[in-house]
């Protein structure tokens, strides 16, 4: 199925031919569902074999007038197997409209319709959804997770995992009318600061500053934040693949819930890469990224962590306990929050969730001693954008002080430099890394903070 034809009309002739792919896929998901309850798993020739002795039969029945689908002609035909094979590919139906250079965002609500948001515009396209019925939503999601090793069932009836390429999904179904597929694609060669200030997310002057950051031997802490889909994650990658060494033989340590940041261990060769496990089928082998950093980081002696997106149940306690007995160098991660200034309430509050309740003022104290950085992004109608950059400070007549070093000028649409200065501290650590004076100072007067 071509995405022109999938986001348009379709004459008779295509519709036939599609309800009758969708009878079919339909017929071999039942069969792979069964088995899969029953403990057996399809092996991709055994489907591939399946969907073909499935496909031949409907044919020859249809052609003896022994099916209710109406005649095709030989273009409906091809077009029949097209759809059955193309359904039976290693990402299914939905696989032709994954494709990370064009779309960002992949939605599929059920039977329905699926939308597409074109990268770069955020324009969004609303076309035809690729299953014939919401029982095959659900069934690709299904298989799709168990490969991984994930649950969606009437007794888990939303889950999250990645495809083989890399590609991000969430699923919900059963509590909602359809079922919901929601695919966040991520284009290639958006890794390196580089990058990612040629396609405009920020000057040289700020990539500058992080790559400055990255090549750091000293102590530090950064803090990514920012919406969904600003490109935390994405800039996160960016900044560690800065680190100047190569190979790279330090202890790195990835926490993430998902995996996202897929580092090169060719590189990397000192990677440990941990990834959040669920309950299993037999509701057993749940492992959570906050027992990770309670029971095993400390016993890896990490250079530096990166963390997958803070959350209230993501481990934020145990890291910054982590952190403030200097088990690892530095740390970097990302936090959904709507600006740089609301990072550290927002940390508070999430460790404020955790069971083992410590003092806010040392939670305080401990985010002022490990976090030297916030840079805050944002997609500014389909850009992609580093708006603000703030210095963490002191903590002191209970509260954690800042100041925003880089802010958003909305007339020449990016981040420039305010006229406040980095802390000597800091500013002392950038020069020890080769950050020049044209990034560190800015104008003639130095604010308080």
């Amino acid at each position: 199925m071509s995405l022109q034809s999938s986001t348009s009309g379709s004459d008779g002739g295509s519709d036939v031919a599609e309800d009758v792919a969708s009878t079919i896929n339909t017929a071999v998901q039942r069969q792979v569902a069964a088995a899969r309850r029953s403990g057996r798993r399809f092996t991709p020739t055994e489907r591939a074999a399946l969907a073909e002795e499935l496909l031949a039969r409907e044919l020859a029945d249809i052609r003896r007038g022994a099916a209710d689908a109406p005649p095709l002609d030989a273009a409906g035909e091809n077009e029949v197997r097209l759809l059955v094979r193309q359904a039976q590919s290693q990402l299914g139906s939905l696989g032709p409209f994954l494709l990370a250079d064009r779309f960002s965002d992949v939605e599929v609500n059920g039977a329905v319709n699926l939308v597409l948001t074109e990268r770069g515009s955020g324009h969004r396209i609303e076309g035809r959804s690729p299953f014939g019925s919401d029982a095959q939503a659900f069934e690709w999601v299904a298989e799709h997770a168990a490969s991984v090793g994930r649950r969606f069932d009437e007794s888990n009836p939303s889950v999250r995992f990645r495809l083989p390429n890399g590609v991000r999904v969430h699923a919900v179904s059963r509590v909602t009318r359809l079922t919901h597929i929601d695919c966040r694609l991520f284009r290639p060669g958006l890794d390196t600061l580089d990058g990612l200030a040629d396609a405009g997310m920020f000057g040289s002057d700020i990539t500058a500053l992080l790559a400055g950051t990255a090549a750091l031997r000293q102590p530090f802490g950064l803090i990514i934040s920012g919406g969904t889909g600003a490109g935390k994650t994405t800039l996160l990658r960016a900044w560690v693949n800065a680190t100047p060494d190569d190979p790279i033989l330090d202890r790195m340590v990835t926490v993430e819930d998902e995996q996202e940041l897929f580092l090169a261990p060719e590189r990397f060769r000192n990677l440990v890469e941990f990834e959040a496990r669920e309950r299993n089928v037999d509701g057993r082998g749940e492992y959570s990224m906050a027992r990770y950093l309670a029971e095993n980081l400390r016993r890896q002696t990490p250079h530096r962590v990166l963390l997958g997106e803070l959350r209230p149940d993501g481990g934020v306690l145990p890291l910054l306990l982590a952190l403030g007995q200097g088990i690892a160098q530095g740390v970097a991660t990302t936090i959904h929050a709507p600006s740089a200034a609301d990072v550290v309430a927002r940390l508070r509050t999430y460790a404020a969730f955790d069971p083992g309740r410590v003092p806010e003022a040392a939670v305080l104290e401990t985010i002022a001693s490990t976090v030297d950085l916030i840079v805050h992004v944002a997609n500014l109608d389909g850009r992609r954008v580093v708006t603000s950059v703030h210095e963490v400070g002191e903590y002191r007549e209970g509260r954690v002080t800042s100041a925003e070093l880089w802010r958003w000028d909305a007339r020449i649409e990016r981040a420039v430099r305010t006229d406040l200065d980095f802390s000597d501290q800091l500013a002392a650590k950038l020069r020890s890394a080769g950050v020049g004076p044209a990034v560190l100072t800015r104008r003639r007067t130095r604010a308080a903070w």
